[in-house]
């Protein structure tokens, strides 16, 4: 998926760290040969070739992991899209040429008809993109759903000390010492080589961080985030980084993905929506200006 997954594992599991990677290892190899965009020959991307031809049937993970997502979609009111591949593209991003000029508003909205979460036809282990031309990508949620899948494969194996991070999504369970919780820095979102806090995470529970630091295009000077908001076509501006805290790596990714297009303005509006999540927000802005929560304040 184009990234780097650490495992950790407690001091009563070091001789299995091994054989615990090795598997998880193969658990992220077969999700990325389903659910990523990259691959030609991925479920998603075969979806996508159907688009205006013929529903598709799908594994139990693409279907779960496209049905969570235009769950959250509905949950934000557009502001996350499995579907918003094509603009992704336009702007230079998932392989796609990076534009010598901004993409103009025409062009801008007309693939905006193709986008549409609510669009996606799921049913009966199917998938369908009814118009040719749309696109899903699931890089919004699907590092998330392998650290839930990683998780349960670490239950399973009797491991009840450990932590799994997957490109800023983890989730972990009991503790690293026999005193201490797992401890997640959050990174400052203005300078790489320092973070602006950390989290306690509670054994079970999940964190993702969305931020616009690391992957953007230039285009005529100026410097645009690969978080598009599919409800206009454009990458976010005005914040930088969005941190989540909740029950499960797969909600979390979605989620940071969602407040980020939200920004502060819309977050207060989305958290009525959901329950039991914590939130940072840093605007876009320096020096850093950090919108917590109550309980991430607390953590």
């Amino acid at each position: 998926m184009g990234t780097v997954a650490t495992v950790t594992l407690g001091p009563d599991y070091a001789d299995r760290i091994e054989s615990v990677t090795e598997h998880i290892r193969e658990i992220f190899d077969r999700l990325e040969s389903e659910l990523s965009a990259y691959r030609p020959d991925s479920a998603i991307s075969e979806l996508s070739r159907m688009a205006g031809v013929a529903p598709l049937q799908v594994s139990e993970d693409a279907y779960h992991v496209l049905s969570l997502g235009q769950h959250l979609g509905r949950l934000s009111a557009g502001a996350f899209g499995n579907p918003a591949s094509p603009l992704v593209s336009l702007w230079g991003f998932n392989g796609a040429p990076v534009p010598m000029a901004i993409p103009s508003d025409q062009s801008i909205c007309e693939l905006l008809k193709l986008v549409d979460y609510r669009r996606l036809v799921l049913h009966d282990g199917t998938a369908f993109l009814p118009v040719a031309g749309m696109a899903v990508d699931v890089g919004g949620i699907a590092k998330g759903y392998a650290v839930d899948r990683a998780y349960d494969y670490c239950l399973s194996a009797g491991i009840r000390d450990f932590l799994i991070d997957f490109s800023g999504n983890v989730r972990a369970a009991g503790r690293p010492l026999r005193r201490e919780g797992w401890q997640i820095g959050v990174r400052d979102p203005f300078d790489g080589s320092r973070i602006i806090g950390k989290i306690a995470l509670p054994s079970g529970l999940a964190v993702a961080t969305s931020g616009s630091y690391e992957r953007f295009v230039e285009i005529a000077g100026e410097r645009f985030s690969h978080i598009i908001d599919p409800r206009t076509g454009y990458p976010v501006t005005g914040t930088a980084s969005v941190t989540v805290l909740c029950a499960d790596a797969i909600t979390a990714d979605a989620l940071s993905t969602s407040f980020f297009i939200a920004g502060l303005e819309g977050a207060v509006e989305l958290l009525k929506k959901v329950s039991s999540v914590e939130l940072l927000v840093v605007p876009d802005r320096y020096p850093a200006d950090l919108w917590l929560t109550p309980g991430l304040d607390k953590a």
